[in-house]
């Protein structure tokens, strides 16, 4: 039986050498390491942030409506540079088709259903076989006092848009049937829908309250819809009684 020739020093060495090189180039080939802590860029961490609507809306106006129910309303977002488009709220009846005794209601937020199109490349408005995403649908808010709130891509600055329409909100100016224009309002959309918009930088503590800015007309292009607020427009205007839009932090890396 052969004796096992016992290591020199010299082979050790050479043995330590061959290890802790062939370690070093598993590390390289993303092999086996030692566990590692992940840096997320300060870009990445400020992705998102998360806006609070907070809304009172006036019932006693809205018990006047021929329906008596709270106004439709959507909210999207604007790209400065882009104009790219994003919608993150529209109440349920708009969004999903599911109207009074109709099957659509195109005057309810004409303005809307435009941005619609134009952001999903889609043709014609929501229905209840093709509702608009779960995810910007909300129920039509029925309290005086109401907070949404949404999650939406950071983006430094952004312009916010806003609908709203009271259904059947009459008034002298604006009729269900008018004779001596002969005109009837079968989408018994009332006063035209409204327009408010802010500029939005999504810093945590930020607030806006959105200006009126305009009134909708449905029979014109897109990008002239929104049009001065005609001085037949009354009670419309105070269907929201107050609105402010606050930034109340941000989700970092959350999934898009």
């Amino acid at each position: 039986m052969k004796s096992i020739r016992p290591l020199t020093l010299r082979m050790v060495l050479l043995l330590y050498s061959v290890v802790i090189l062939t370690g070093c180039e598993d590390n390289k080939s993303g092999g086996p390491a030692a566990p590692e802590t992940r840096q997320v860029p300060a870009q990445q961490a400020a992705e998102w942030a998360v806006l609070e609507f907070d809304i009172h809306q006036d019932m006693n106006l809205i018990s006047l409506a021929t329906f008596s129910e709270p106004p439709q309303f959507a909210v999207w977002l604007e790209q400065p540079q882009t104009h790219r488009l994003k919608t993150i709220v529209a109440t349920y009846r708009s969004a999903t088709g599911d109207m009074i005794g109709k099957a659509e209601c195109p005057g309810c937020l004409p303005l809307w259903f435009a941005v619609y199109e134009k952001e999903t490349g889609k043709t014609g408005l929501p229905t209840m076989d093709k509702p608009a995403p779960a995810a910007v649908t909300c129920a039509t808010p029925l309290q005086e006092h109401f907070i949404l709130r949404r999650r939406v891509k950071y983006a430094g600055s952004f312009i916010l848009w806003m609908e709203m329409n009271l259904a059947g909100d009459f008034n002298e100016s604006y009729r269900e049937d008018n004779e001596q224009a002969e005109t009837i309002d079968w989408d018994y959309s009332g006063q035209p829908p409204l327009v408010y918009r802010c500029e939005i930088t999504a810093v945590p503590g930020n607030k806006y309250i959105p200006d009126l800015f305009g009134q909708v007309d449905m029979e014109k292009p897109f990008d002239q819809m929104i049009v001065p607020v005609s001085d037949g427009v009354t009670t419309a205007k105070d269907v929201f009684k107050s609105i402010e839009i606050r930034v109340v932090g941000a989700e970092p890396n959350s999934p898009g």
